[in-house]
Parts: C-alpha cells; sequence; structure tokens
C-alpha cells in the first residue's frame, strides 16, 4: 500500500505543485524565523555564561588612600581563593579609559572637565561562585576603600533579560508551530479539495479510506522534510553571512571560536519534530475530507 500511496503521491505533486510549492515555501519562511531566533538565543546564552565564567571586581579608592593601604589591600586580594589577575589603574589611567571607550566623541569629550577620578584596583576571579557577603564586608573594611563594585547587578539584569526572553520565545515558537501546522493543513486540505471527485468515485467503487488518506499524508511529510532542508539551508547561510561578517574586525575575530551553529542532536530534534508535525497536519486534513464524505 506504501508504494502505491507514494506513487499517487508523486502523481497530486505533478498535478498540483503550485499549491504544494506555496506550502513549503510558508513552512520554510516560518523556520527560518523560528531558527534564526532560537540560534540567536542559544548564542546569547553561550556567551553569557562565557562572560561570567570569571567575576570581576573593581575597588574603588579614596582620597586618603595611602600606598601603604593599597599594599594592605592589594595583599588581602592576592590571598582569596581562585584570584587571577589583579591591576592598579590610577585616575588618569581611569579617565583615558572613559574617553577611549567613545569613538567618535574623543576630541569633545578631551575638552570636558571631568570631576577627579578615584585610583581603581581591578581583579578577576577564576570561578563562576562569586565573593561571598563576608569577603566583600571585609574589603570594604579596610582604610582608603571608597566602594566595591561587582559584575552581580549585571547578572541580575541579564538573567531578568533571559527570563523575559524564555517568556517571549516560548510563546513565539509555539505560534510558529502552530502557523506550519495550519499551512501544512491547509496545504493538504486544499490538495484534496481539488480531486474531490477523484475520491468520490474511489469511494464509490469501495476503496478504503487508509488507500486514500495514505498519499496525502506522505505529501504533509514530503512538505515537512523539503521545508526542513531549504530552511537549514538558508539559516546556515545567513549564520555564516553574520559570523564573517562580525569577525572580519581583527577585534572580533575570537568570535567566531565561540559562536556555534545547531549541533547534530538539535537539528536531529528538529527533523523530528517537523516530520511529526507534518503527518500530524496531513492526517487530520486527510481525515476531514474523508470523514465528511463518509457521512
Amino acid at each position: 500500500m506504501i508504494a502505491s500511496a507514494f506513487g499517487q503521491t508523486i502523481e497530486n505533486l505533478r498535478e498540483n505543485y503550485s499549491t504544494t510549492l506555496s506550502g513549503i515555501v510558508m513552512t520554510s519562511f516560518s523556520l527560518v524565523i523560528l531558527g534564526i531566533f532560537v540560534l540567536v538565543y542559544l548564542n546569547l546564552i553561550h556567551l553569557t555564561q562565557l562572560a561570567f565564567l570569571k567575576n570581576h571586581y573593581s575597588v574603588f579608592l579614596n582620597d586618603q588612600a595611602s600606598v601603604a593601604h593599597q599594599k594592605e589591600i592589594s595583599i588581602y586580594i592576592k590571598d582569596l581563593p581562585d584570584v587571577g589577575e589583579i591591576k592598579k589603574i590610577s585616575s588618569a589611567e581611569a579617565k583615558t579609559q572613559l574617553i577611549e571607550s567613545f569613538d567618535e566623541a574623543q576630541e569633545m569629550l578631551k575638552k570636558l572637565d571631568f570631576p577627579k577620578f578615584p585610583d581603581i584596583i581591578e581583579f578577576v576571579l577564576n570561578r563562576s561562585e562569586p565573593l561571598t557577603a563576608n569577603e566583600i564586608a571585609r574589603l570594604k573594611a579596610f582604610e582608603g576603600v571608597q566602594d566595591v563594585i561587582t559584575g552581580r547587578e549585571t547578572r541580575d539584569q541579564i538573567n531578568t533579560f533571559f527570563n523575559i526572553a524564555n517568556f517571549v520565545g516560548l510563546f513565539l515558537i509555539v505560534l510558529l508551530i502552530v502557523c506550519m501546522v495550519l499551512i501544512i493543513y491547509n496545504t493538504i486540505h486544499i490538495a484534496i479539495r481539488m480531486r474531490i471527485k477523484e475520491i468520490e468515485i474511489l469511494k464509490i467503487l469501495g476503496a478504503p479510506s487508509e488507500f486514500i488518506r495514505w498519499p496525502y499524508i506522505l505529501e504533509g511529510f514530503l512538505i515537512a522534510v523539503v521545508s526542513y532542508i531549504l530552511s537549514l539551508a538558508i539559516i546556515y547561510f545567513l549564520y555564516s553571512f553574520v559570523v564573517a561578517g562580525i569577525t572580519f574586525n581583527t577585534a572580533t575575530y575570537s568570535i567566531r571560536t565561540v559562536v556555534r551553529f545547531f549541533s547534530p542532536l538539535e537539528m536531529g530534534n528538529l527533523f523530528l519534530t517537523l516530520i511529526l508535525l507534518g503527518l500530524f497536519s496531513s492526517f487530520l486534513a486527510a481525515n476531514k475530507v474523508i470523514n465528511y464524505l463518509d457521512v
């Protein structure tokens, strides 16, 4: 039965290729949007995790911080577990770094009269766990320490962003899945309606519902497979184009080794999901018409 159903499917595609082609194009378009969103989201999470793998801290010193005070603070920081690079930034260096961070506005900022910048001791912890509340309190208690700035606030803001993105992303994924189901459903439904007279004749001749239904289920299967291959090729082309554009600059070239495309497991899961959606949508469309003719 499968062989004859496959032959009938090919015949249906020859006669109704425009309907099937429109279904493939619309399904591929939905998949491209979904794939780009998921790929960007996965890479954002990956880059954020790498950025926070090390905890960065800045100890702002006040005007009363003498050389002896700074030495005591540096010794305490060196004794912290998993401490990495420690760097002293003078007031003049802090001002220079701030001005240099504004590319086009540097000349204008150089003319402004900034307030005196504090000296800063920056250090990194080579661990994902931040400083404890006791460690921060002891650091702030040193003579000459004005404040200790951590990445906790930034991390909390990014976590909030990802929580919102999770909700929006889940809604978008569900919406696009529903769209794909409706596209395949309507494509198969239109194809069946265009051959309704032939189906009625087959029903009169006693053809079983499975014999009539299978060619259209296979058509939904083919729409899903072709849409998957086409959309994945488009997504990979866009991914390669964007990565090449971003990493053209030597300063951002290292991003090429960090960002990633979908893994084989993720592509396999997507393929199986899309196949199931295609079979489910085409089965619903074919079943609705056949049940209507049986009444």
